[in-house]
């Protein structure tokens, strides 16, 4: 190879091995809910394909959808950690059971968060909701756009999802996407390291 074929190659290698895509964006608001009753999340962080982090926990949770914020753009799911406890049924405090979760988040979230963003023939929203979902020691994370029949046009592109990836939400009105369905870690004392075991504390206190 001759000097001048060499002094073009080397820059273009370069800048062929430097081009990585950008990921996939949307912009979300972020949601911390339940399906099951009282819940304390103390922290819920899912770390994103690019590398971001989004913390989830929004402390006591009863219903579904649950607490929400307003968000900013997200690429997709790649990991969650977390901690989390369920309230006692019918009692004002204490808690039951406490919960944690370190888990990679399967690789097609990516293709179920741009089907979601492209599912509708004529509802077009700029934004959607990243949901995560605490029951017990189960835990769920959706993607939705929020559309209900009541007052959209929620009717999907044909053919739109061969692999049958859209379901109804827990309570039936929206579609959503699962990014994330998994158990957690179960216990009936508070993990260490966590602030529930500081909780734990002041309540045994202030009940003496």
């Amino acid at each position: 190879m001759n000097k001048s074929k060499l002094i073009f190659l080397v820059p273009l290698m370069l800048f062929i091995l430097g081009c990585t895509p950008e990921p996939y964006t949307a912009k979300v608001g972020y949601t911390n809910g339940t399906t099951s009753g009282g819940h304390i999340a103390e922290r819920i962080i899912i770390t994103t394909l690019s590398g971001g982090k989004v913390n989830f926990a929004m402390g006591a949770i009863g219903t579904y959808p649950g607490k929400m914020s307003t968000g900013g753009r997200m690429d997709a799911p790649a990991h969650i950690e977390g901690d989390w406890a369920k309230e006692k049924s019918g009692v004002s405090s204490g808690l039951a059971s406490y919960h944690r979760i370190s888990a990679d988040i399967p690789k097609e979230a990516e293709a179920k968060m741009k089907l979601m963003d492209n599912y509708y023939q004529n509802f077009d929203r700029s934004y959607g909701s990243m949901q995560v979902i605490v029951d017990g020691p189960r835990i769920r994370v959706f993607y939705t756009k929020s559309c209900v029949d009541m007052y959209h046009d929620c009717t999907p592109k044909k053919n739109i999802d061969p692999n049958d990836w859209v379901i109804k939400s827990p309570k039936g009105v929206t579609d959503v996407v699962v990014l994330f369905d998994g158990i957690g870690e179960s216990s009936k004392t508070p993990f260490p390291n966590t602030e529930f075991v500081d909780l734990d504390k002041r309540r045994e206190f202030y009940s003496n």
